[in-house]
């Protein structure tokens, strides 16, 4: 089955940069976040908030994980996979496989945008080849054109 996710990767007008799943005009799916501060989300988005599985690393190293709600880390992971910290507890390792897919959505966004800039140099290049055999056509006919009226207007020399 088709996704029907676009994969991105946009420049915010702050500096900070979202590559990933994109979905009616917003960050949904997975994805990586990186803020200008240094800081960066790793993880499931919806509707263009952290909602679900991710991982929120602060620049300093420290890192929140877990379950996501409404852009607010709801439940930490935890990495004890005998007793979670709670009944709705989130193991760690089932962040890990989020984070995995976030990112692989994010090189799939840098892929998208590779490919996308060899089209567009394929273009410009199809564009200038298609204006060169334009005017040497130009050219030909004006030449064909001066060759002819040259020989039916021609003075007779006495």
């Amino acid at each position: 089955m088709k996704s029907l996710f676009l994969y991105f990767r946009l420049p915010i007008r702050n500096g900070d940069t979202y590559a990933g799943e994109y979905f009616a005009d917003t960050m949904h799916g997975f994805g990586v976040y990186r803020f200008t501060n240094g800081h960066h989300y790793e993880g499931a988005w919806h509707e263009g908030r952290r909602q679900g599985l991710g991982m929120y690393m602060f620049r300093n190293g420290e890192i929140q994980s877990g379950h996501w709600q409404n852009g607010v880390l709801d439940i930490p992971s935890t990495h004890n996979n005998a007793y979670p910290i709670s009944p709705v507890g989130v193991y760690h390792s089932k962040v890990l496989n989020v984070v995995q897919e976030a990112r692989q959505a994010s090189e799939r966004a840098y892929d998208v945008a590779k490919v996308d800039e060899r089209v567009n140099r394929a273009v410009v290049a199809a564009n200038r080849a298609a204006n060169a055999a334009r005017v040497a056509a130009v050219k030909a006919v004006q030449m064909q054109m001066n060759h002819v009226n040259n020989e039916s207007f021609s003075i007779p020399v006495v």
